[in-house]
This record gives structure tokens, sequence and C-alpha cells, in this order.
């Protein structure tokens, strides 16, 4: 029975993807690399250590990857007034409420992010829980955030739904033991999200099917 919904947040929720873009290819540009598409996508969903690791090996830097991650975030925080929304944000979070059902958040960021973003947002409020990428041993796609969603509600995996954009946190969620839908934004949406157990195209598609969804692995309100 289906008792919760957790989300994943950067291009879920909330539209950081350009902030994502802009941030790296600025701090890049300080030691004359540039980013390119591959490597991009495979930092979708990965903690922001984990991808300034990678992107730190990829390129030769020879910047500590701490470094990296540091300035990456610095840029992000500087830009946090141009963050927008996903489209259907707040029909999502209303359903998910009107019908009863806790909501959390499972995301790679970090804790000096996560909340900072919904805020700009306006989605700040009602979450039972906001577990980031440095809270938990391993980052996306290992399920430790998905695990540790559950947990801070008190739930089994198997009584929560999740949602996600990208390859890594699908599968993410699919080894927490959570039923997952894949909602791919325009820069996942070529990526393989075959392992989750629906797909739809946007949020505000979701929050009008949630209910047959809810249908199928059935729901009951938290208690």
């Amino acid at each position: 029975m289906i008792k919760a919904v957790v989300f994943d947040l950067d291009g879920l929720l909330v539209d950081s993807e350009p902030l994502a873009k802009q941030s790296w290819s600025a701090v890049l540009v300080k030691y004359g690399r540039a980013m390119d598409a591959a490597t991009a996508e495979a930092t979708f969903g990965l903690r922001l250590d984990d991808s300034a690791r990678l992107i730190q090996e990829r390129f030769g830097i020879p910047a500590p990857a701490q470094q990296l991650a540091e300035e990456r975030h610095q840029m992000v925080l500087s830009m946090l007034e141009e963050l927008r929304p996903m489209p259907g944000l707040l029909d999502m979070l209303r359903a998910v409420d009107d019908r009863g059902l806790r909501r959390a958040v499972a995301t790679s960021s970090g804790s000096r992010y996560a909340p900072a973003a919904l805020h700009a947002v306006g989605a700040a409020d009602g979450f039972a829980a906001i577990i980031t990428g440095d809270m938990v041993n391993q980052g996306k796609p290992a399920p430790d955030v998905y695990l540790a969603a559950a947990n801070a509600m008190q739930l089994a995996p198997d009584e929560c739904l999740a949602v996600e954009d990208s390859p890594n946190g699908v599968q993410s969620a699919c080894e927490a033991g959570m039923i997952c839908v894949a909602i791919p934004n325009h820069l996942t949406v070529r990526l393989d999200l075959s392992a989750a157990h629906w797909r739809f195209t946007s949020l505000e598609v979701l929050a009008a099917n949630l209910d047959s969804v809810l249908a199928v692995h059935g729901a009951s309100p938290a208690e």
C-alpha cells in the first residue's frame, strides 16, 4: 500500500539543469576546459562530490575534486534567484496532499542547497523529510537516499512511490524497493529509463493520473 511519494529534486521539481550547466561551464573555463554532452549526462543524478570527481578525472584538472565541488556549489548558490519550478510542481504536490499521502525529497544535492532550492520556487513547506546526498554513505545510483527517506517517515520502501528523472535516480529508487515513476526532462528524455515501473511526460500528467497509479499499487494515508 502506497503511503508516501518521494521526489527527486533537480530536473524534476526544480528546473535546475540550466544552472548546473552554466555553473559547471563557469568553473571549467577557469581551467581551460569545456563541458561536453557525454560528461554532462554522466553526472545526472550524482552527488556533487561524485560529479566533481568524475569531471576532475575526465578532464585531468590539477585542482582537487573537493575544490571543484565547492567552486561549483558557490556558483549555483549565486544563481538561485534564476531557479524556476518544473511545470506542474504545485499541482503535483496538491495531488499528493489531497490524497492524504506523505511526501519527501530524496536528492543527490547537498543540505546547503536543497532547502534553498525548494524555497526559491515556493515549495519549501509540507515535506515530511528532505534527505540529501551528504546525509548518506553513498549517493545515487546506490539506494541510500531512498532508504533513508522511507526510514525518516517510518515506512517500508515498498510503501513509497518514487518519482525520478534520470537513470541513476531510477536505479537508486528501484534498488531501494520502491515503485518508481520516471518523468524525464528535455536532457534525460533520450536516456534509458526503462527500469521504471511507470513513465509520464510531466508532473502535470502524473498528477492527473495519480489515482490510476495508486489504484494499481494500492494506497493508504500514512498514519
